[in-house]
């Protein structure tokens, strides 16, 4: 198969001969190729031209690269007391069984809101699987095997701005036999 040149399609990059090695200087894009400006031709006639967007912005806005309304790691840590809480309280909840899980919540939640704590939860979290594999018979039937799973499901709460009231009330709470209980401060 002949390949043949012609000359009405333009090679996409030309490399000057003037050096040994090509780089990146040395390149050139054909003058039909060349980035076009920033805005296209369909768009600049939709929206107004830079100048009249940055004379409509109001006298008391900081120019563009100052002050652009994220805050410096500085400022952060300043104001970083006064929005976190000082103090809160993680529950994490462990059952085998969801009914039990759920009104052991339920009844969490409530106990924080008459003291007028800020609750956020129950999140659950991913359930744990743990798979056994038994032999149904060792002798015989090799190949038969009981599968046997333990599903754990998970509860968290977190109680923001605990008073001594709250912890009080958690306290006294009769949570099932099946629920697991952990609690952080």
């Amino acid at each position: 198969m002949a390949v043949s040149t012609s000359t009405s399609t333009l090679p996409l990059l030309f490399l000057h001969r003037s050096t040994a090695s090509p780089n990146p200087s040395a390149l050139s894009f054909a003058s039909s190729l060349r980035a076009s400006p920033l805005r296209s031709r369909a768009s600049a006639s939709a929206a107004p031209p830079a100048e009249t967007l940055a004379d409509d912005l109001p006298s008391d806005t900081p120019p563009v690269g100052e002050g652009s309304g994220i805050p410096m790691p500085s400022s952060i840590g300043e104001d970083g007391e006064e929005l976190a809480p000082k103090q809160k309280i993680r529950i994490k909840l462990r059952s085998y069984w969801v009914p039990l899980i759920e009104d052991s919540c339920k009844q969490i939640i409530e106990a924080a809101k008459t003291t007028n704590a800020k609750t956020m939860g129950p999140v659950p979290l991913p359930t744990k699987k743990r798979i056994y594999c038994v032999l149904n018979s060792p002798h015989v039937h090799k190949d038969s095997r009981f599968h046997f799973e333990i599903r754990t499901h998970q509860r968290l709460i977190d109680i923001m701005y605990p008073t001594a009231q709250t912890i009080d009330s958690l306290m006294q709470l009769q949570l099932p036999a099946g629920v697991d209980v952990e609690v952080k401060l």
